[in-house]
């Protein structure tokens, strides 16, 4: 599968280079979070908004539009056309409306409606994104004066519909690395979703020397693995010095679902 749009974070500032010394910047904010997760059913009708504000104290334009969202463990994330992924919702949101302005300061909620097809063989999470992008307008004065730099905000909400039944629930551990960044020691797990359903797991890491004592359970930030995603997590081991150990790796996803695995580690100074 090709991949384009490549993007490393959800809130995407992007600098676009045109003619004179002169930036306009374009500022919103998302008001009610960047991830809405509903619990679905055949057949049935869902409905969401998405709370703008216009941060400066001039009119702003904002338009909002589909992608299909898919990243990896190595930090990449991909914003594709809507449809493109196997998993993807995208042609059941509409959304209203796409393209407004916003005076000074105001806040404005807008609507999206999910239809959800009346298929009883859909199955997991499917998931796209609703981009919201500030458009920072260009006069003609601007374009007379030479080059223009133009800021765009965009931010990349998360719509994500799970159906709640019986299916393949499976994370795979990819890689387990000792990784070093400015001096500091982590522990860099890498974990792919092979199942059916999106996680959100803790995941952590139990470290035993030689004689079988634990020297310490170490924990990452929680992130969302969508299906065929992956995602890496950082835990620095601090106090653990160079040898060799046992460690034991675990993803708990609440419920029964708890994935783990155990194997032998080597810390070296290089």
């Amino acid at each position: 599968m090709a991949h384009k749009n490549i993007f490393n974070y959800s809130v995407l500032p992007i600098l676009l280079l045109l003619l004179a010394p002169v930036m306009s910047r374009a500022s919103i904010v998302v008001l009610n979070g960047l991830t809405h997760l509903h619990d679905v059913v055949p057949g049935e009708t869902y409905r969401g908004v998405i709370e703008i504000q216009n941060t400066k104290d001039g009119e702003q334009t904002v338009k909002l539009y589909q992608r299909d969202y898919f990243f990896r463990y190595t930090g990449e994330a991909f914003y594709e056309e809507p449809g493109s992924q196997d998993r993807s919702n995208a042609a059941w949101i509409d959304i209203s409306p796409t393209y407004f302005v916003l005076k000074a300061k105001e806040k404005r909620s807008v609507s999206y409606e999910i239809k959800v097809p009346d298929d009883a063989e859909l199955n997991g999470t499917f998931w796209s994104v609703i981009m919201v992008e500030g458009v920072a307008p260009i006069s003609e004065n601007d374009l007379k004066k030479g080059l223009n730099v133009r800021t765009q905000i965009r931010y990349a909400v998360q719509v994500a519909t799970t159906f709640n039944k019986e299916g393949n629930r499976n994370l795979t551990f990819y890689d387990v690395a000792v990784v070093k960044e400015d001096g500091q020691t982590y522990l860099a797990v890498d974990i792919e979703n092979k199942g059916d359903f999106l996680f959100r797991p803790d995941v952590s890491v139990e470290i035993f020397n030689g004689e079988g004592q634990s020297l310490g359970v170490f924990t990452a930030v929680k992130k969302k693995i969508y299906p065929e995603t992956s995602a890496r997590f950082l835990m620095e081991i601090e106090g653990i010095g160079t040898g060799n150990y046992q460690v034991l790796v675990l993803a708990d996803c609440g419920d029964e679902d708890v994935f783990g695995i155990n194997l032998p580690l080597e810390i070296t100074d290089d």
